[in-house]
């Protein structure tokens, strides 16, 4: 099939012949074109994730990733990480609160029992991601950490 464009009576402007209809996609069995299927409905967005349904699925990835208030592991993909994480977060650490490293390490290894990420990377992760603030040895959740996570 030829590159150029000014072939096509679609895209010629000066064409005096009319449009051509788009060509439908024909079924492999039949020479008869498939039906075109209606557009889907727009999808609402949840302010956390941008996502329909968004709760309902965070719960779903918090449910297979946390079990017994135990982190299993973390999940590969980063939009899932990032849920675990701020879920983490959010039932550890109260916004504006600060806490001395040892107190963080002690409630991150908590959550790391019996799983296969240990309390250190753990505490990194949250930091990386925004759910913990880090100075001088001193930690904060900020009360912004529920939008942030954009590492």
């Amino acid at each position: 099939m030829p590159n150029d464009r000014s072939d096509s009576p679609l895209e010629d402007p000066e064409s005096s012949q009319p449009p051509q209809q788009p060509q439908l996609p024909q079924s492999p069995q039949s020479s008869q074109p498939l039906p075109l299927l209606p557009p889907l409905p727009p999808r609402q967005s949840s302010p956390d994730t941008g996502t329909a349904g968004g709760d309902a699925r965070d719960n779903m990835i918090v449910r297979t990733f946390v079990r017994d208030g135990r982190l299993v592991r973390l999940p590969a993909r980063w939009t899932r990480k990032k849920v675990v994480l701020r879920h983490i977060a959010e039932q550890t650490f109260v916004p504006g609160v600060e806490y001395p490293e040892r107190t963080v390490d002690e409630k991150l290894r908590a959550w790391c029992e019996d799983g296969e990420v240990d309390h250190v990377t753990l505490r990194r992760h949250l930091v990386d991601f925004g759910h913990l603030r880090r100075s001088d040895g001193i930690y904060a959740r900020p009360a912004d950490s529920a939008r942030t996570g954009s590492a």
